[in-house]
């Protein structure tokens, strides 16, 4: 008599509804997924400041982005990080800037080098690359995470 197997993961499909989708961005043809989470205040502080961490990959990399928000000040300060296999994570950049103006980070490392600028539209953070990695180049646009603007 066969028996029914349980998904040892049942909450996965859950998680994904809630911290993934897919960008509207292609790279090489291929769909961009973009993962995030927002990490809530530790020990509970009331302030009017949100921290997001967002991920996707690019080529054979994988970028990671740690995204703080001061919606008092409205200031959006960004840290980039690269992970190519095999390999450990580089920080690629930091920067901060405004909601109107954006913030607009230029990098060039010996697998990545071009520039990355951080924009809000429609309620939305949003990315646009243009970028060299290992040789190839990548250009586009990425509605990263909705804001509670």
């Amino acid at each position: 008599m066969a028996h029914a197997v349980e998904d040892p993961h049942p909450d996965i499909d859950k998680w994904l509804g809630n911290h993934h989708r897919v960008a509207d961005a292609k790279d090489g043809g291929n769909d961009i997924h973009v993962f995030a989470i927002e990490h809530g205040n530790l020990y509970g502080a009331a302030d009017n400041t949100k921290t997001y961490e967002v991920s996707f990959h690019l080529g054979p990399i994988t970028i990671r982005i740690v995204i703080v928000i001061d919606f008092t000040k409205k200031i959006i300060y960004v840290c980039l990080y690269g992970k190519l296999p095999f390999l450990p994570e580089f920080n690629i950049t930091c920067g901060s800037g405004s909601f109107t103006g954006g913030i607009t980070l230029k990098f060039n490392f010996k697998v990545i080098s071009g520039t990355f600028t951080f924009y809000i539209k429609d309620k939305w953070l949003w990315l646009h690359y243009d970028v060299t990695i290992l040789g190839k180049h990548w250009k586009g646009d990425i509605k990263l995470i909705p804001l509670p603007i």
